[in-house]
């Protein structure tokens, strides 16, 4: 009678570990997530066969939605994550809620960058941009805006460019400069011809520029990464 019942508690206990443990570890990255990007609503599913191996941080996929998420300076209003055959580093999870990945066979990222978000971005992080306004189509993004000029002249400028990749940097690229609509030669491209967006040695995974694709009113940002 004594054998039977160890057996069945040790049934409940594999059960319970089971059903509960996904649970558990999924809070866990979520907290850790919105602890990296301080998004306000963030969702983590991870999945392990046998569950009890998350213990040692090992996970088949962990696949996270982000909403209003900061890397580097910008907000992603929208970031989807998939990470296959992942390794967490527990200890930092555990004790701070700290999302250290150490190894995946293969990372996907698909990031959205709403033009309200990029615009302020460029209120924010560009020196001598004020009052930014941007407009984001397939084609093109515009930004107009007031740009001070030493300090002392304050000019109306618009920026017409793209989003590109280069390396682990994204960028704005100027291949229009105005000001006051005057198409300008050498001024323009002295002073904005590259705006650094974001560096994606930031993000806590590696990952490379697949595709960036605009959109109106966005641009979507896709990386990824394969071990093999």
């Amino acid at each position: 009678m004594g054998k039977r019942l160890i057996f069945i508690v040790l049934v409940i206990l594999v059960v319970a570990t089971e059903l509960l443990l996904p649970k558990v570890m999924s809070t866990v990255v979520k907290q850790g997530m919105m602890n990296l990007t301080g998004s306000d609503h963030v969702t983590a599913t991870l999945t392990k066969e046998p569950a009890v191996l998350m213990l040692g941080g090992q996970f088949d996929r962990i696949a996270i939605q982000a909403d209003h998420a900061k890397i580097d300076k910008i907000v992603f209003s929208q970031m989807n994550m998939v990470l296959d055959n992942a390794q967490l580093d527990m200890g930092k999870l555990l004790k701070g809620s700290a999302v250290d990945l150490q190894s995946a066979d293969d990372v996907a990222i698909t990031a959205v960058v709403a033009q309200d978000d990029l615009a302020q971005y460029l209120n924010q992080t560009v020196k001598g941009i004020k009052n930014a306004a941007v407009v984001i189509t397939p084609d093109k993004i515009t930004a107009s805006s007031t740009f001070a000029l030493g300090g002392f002249v304050n000019l109306a400028v618009s920026l017409e460019g793209r989003i590109v990749g280069d390396g682990q940097k994204i960028k704005f690229v100027t291949e229009r400069f105005l000001i006051n609509n005057a198409l300008t030669g050498n001024l323009g491209g002295g002073l904005l011809t590259e705006i650094p967006v974001v560096d994606l040695n930031k993000l806590p995974f590696q990952v490379n520029v697949r595709d960036i694709v605009m959109e109106n009113g966005k641009v979507t940002i896709y990386l990824e990464h394969h071990s093999h």
